[in-house]
């Protein structure tokens, strides 16, 4: 699960972003200012920070300085935050090393997680499941650094929130849903915005999906969906990573 660290004083708006950013599968640490957001930096070596710029005890710009001279945390791709959005302001920032700028009031949040997963390398699958439990073992079972899994329960909306998700890959779990998993994945198929994602059925043997791009049996989830979902999405197996990544599936095919 990629970790991004928020350094944001403002209440209101720091939980707005870490509601959203955990939603979209981030893990979230939440900073108030300039020193600790460095600290939290230091501690948790996250994989993105996103920054405001007027904080408390040391502002933005101060704390990217020291990012970019700390060669543990140089790597790190920061996100500039901020109202304070003067085109000196954002040169600036960018001239400090900020991979990207954005004013408060005027860009879409999902814009922003958007971009952080492009400049990131980080790949998200949308899972399209009524089983939370079942939801819940795909996304242990598929665990990775660079991958963000967001799970959907509700099928009446489902091709509204792949279309507004913008997923690099889906998961339609086919086993233990009450409505027609060949109905969505129709609709998933014909809605122009969604068309060209890959589809990943994961369904009993006697339930393989016609237009799906990829089936894997639900017995078989711990033993063959993570071979086959991180190569697609161009990712490499992390490792440390064993055995303990995927857990048994307790559910019945």
């Amino acid at each position: 699960m990629p970790h991004l660290l928020l350094i944001e004083d403002n209440q209101h708006i720091q939980r707005i972003y870490c509601a959203k950013l955990q939603a979209e599968g981030f893990q979230v640490t939440a900073a108030e200012n300039g020193e600790q957001g460095l600290a939290s930096a230091e501690a948790c070596e996250p994989d993105a920070i996103l920054l405001d710029i007027m904080l408390p005890k040391m502002d933005g710009f101060e704390v990217l300085k020291r990012l970019r001279a700390d060669p543990k945390l140089s790597r790190i791709p920061v996100f500039m935050l901020s109202n304070k959005a003067w085109p000196d302001d954002v040169q600036y920032a960018l001239s400090l090393g900020a991979h990207q700028f954005y004013a408060k009031g005027s860009s879409s949040l999902q814009d922003i997680v958007q971009q952080i997963r492009a400049e990131c390398g980080i790949k998200k699958v949308t899972i399209l499941s009524i089983d939370p439990g079942l939801a819940s073992s795909v996304v242990a079972v598929l665990q990775h650094p660079k991958l963000l899994c967001v799970a959907h329960s509700e099928m009446v909306d489902a091709v509204a929130c792949v279309e507004k998700g913008a997923p690099d890959l889906v998961i339609l779990v086919a086993a233990g849903t009450t409505g027609n998993p060949f109905a969505i994945l129709q609709q998933l198929k014909t809605t122009p915005a969604t068309q060209s994602l890959p589809v990943l059925a994961l369904a009993g043997e006697w339930q393989r999906l016609q237009r799906a791009d990829y089936f894997v049996a639900t017995a078989e989830l711990n033993n063959e969906l993570r071979p086959m979902v991180l190569p697609l999405l161009g990712l490499v197996e992390e490792p440390d990573a064993g055995p303990a990544a995927s857990p048994s599936l307790t559910h019945s095919a």
